[in-house]
């Protein structure tokens, strides 16, 4: 039985439980008509978005299986009383089985577009936007459409950024045991993304471009990168500004020995959050039998060209994995990395480390 089951289990039997107790079981009788509460309204965020998903009928919009590229514009509602670093979502527990605009982070619509249209929205929204800045994030392992864009429209929401945001969507399975075909995935993908970055750098008129990618979609963002530099003369790559790689689900040899090495040559300035508390990083590790980049405490991954900066402190979820998404210290560093430019030693919620003579970054207590 996976960890998701034990939790809706566990949660059913509170529920229950306490149903009896309190005596509040009943049976028929009409649902509460829902009222909509009097204040603060919901904000709007616009993610547009790229995948590779196939698309499906109802309200998952686009699955878990290979398609060509489709691309589009997702609204999704962030609620009045949000908080930097939640990501609020219904709870069994709360008695809560759907989400609520005004409780929850929600996808609202899903909005297919051509290519034409979407690259004209595309450049429309960045020359409406100041600086000219464009943001592009990569999801991870076991994460389907809907959540995609909740994350990053939460992202886009905590960081306050100012220009529009693009989701590169690619077809993870969306469960816990879709480890393996994800890995198969990810690595098909890549070539999809490589066709949005030369599209980005040949065809939208942005000023800088900041890549941000989570877990296992590392390896889609750093394959990509590599193809880009071999294909590219080094001055098409100056837009790109940051390449933010967050609990990077990649053998921590290959990434020490062959993938930083080519990414550090590119200029681009690159972070690296890592910690010791990952639990989905720790299965992968039993997984493919090998440390992912991801790691820290022993395995910590420090090479030239790379700002580590150990999370571990952090706490966040069950498996500790999503910790960008549900802490605010990392979110706050994220939030000074990308409006300043400022380096890791600059950064006021950071303090300098040190193993074996190569210096690293922790947050400050």
């Amino acid at each position: 039985m996976n960890i998701r089951y034990i939790k809706i289990l566990s949660a059913i039997i509170v529920i229950v439980s306490s149903l009896i107790l309190s005596g509040c079981m009943t049976f028929g009788g009409g649902a509460a008509k829902a009222v909509k509460p009097d204040g603060p309204q919901p904000s709007q965020e616009k993610v547009f978005f790229v995948t590779d998903r196939a698309p499906v009928s109802g309200r998952g919009y686009f699955g878990s299986e290979r398609a060509d590229l489709s691309f589009g514009v997702a609204n999704v509602a962030i609620p009045p009383g949000h908080l930097m670093g939640r990501h609020e979502e219904p709870s069994l527990l709360k008695f809560e089985w759907s989400p609520d605009e005004h409780k929850h982070i929600k996808l609202k619509s899903v909005s297919t577009l051509t290519q034409d249209e979407f690259t004209q929205r595309l450049i429309d929204a960045v020359e409406a936007s100041p600086g000219g800045k464009v943001m592009i994030f990569v999801h991870g392992y076991n994460v389907d459409f809907p959540e995609s864009a909740r994350v990053l429209a939460q992202f886009a929401k905590d960081l306050k950024f100012r220009g529009p945001v693009i989701l590169f969507s690619w077809p993870s399975r969306g469960s816990l045991t879709g480890y393996s075909v994800d890995s198969t995935n990810a690595e098909w993908a890549s070539s999809h993304f490589l066709k949005l970055l030369n599209a980005m750098l040949d065809r939208i008129p942005a000023q800088d471009i900041y890549l941000i990618a989570h877990s296992m979609g590392n390896r889609i963002v750093g394959n990509a990168i590599t193809a880009l530099a071999s294909d590219r003369p080094a001055g098409d790559l100056a837009k790109i500004r940051e390449l933010i790689m967050i609990a990077p689900d990649i053998d921590a040899d290959v990434f020490r020995n062959n993938m930083a090495p080519r990414l550090a040559r590119t200029g681009i300035h690159i972070t690296l959050y890592a910690s010791s508390n990952d639990r989905a990083l720790m299965a992968s590790k039993a997984f493919n039998g090998y440390p992912r980049a991801g790691d820290a405490g022993d395995g910590l991954v420090i090479v030239d060209g790379v700002e580590t900066i150990d999370a571990s402190s952090i706490s966040s979820g069950l498996l500790g994995h999503s910790y960008f998404a549900e802490d605010r210290r990392v979110m706050e560093d994220i939030f000074s990395l990308l409006q300043t430019g400022q380096r890791a030693d600059n950064r006021f919620g950071l303090g300098r480390a040190e193993k074996d003579g190569k210096r690293y970054w922790i947050f400050r207590q």
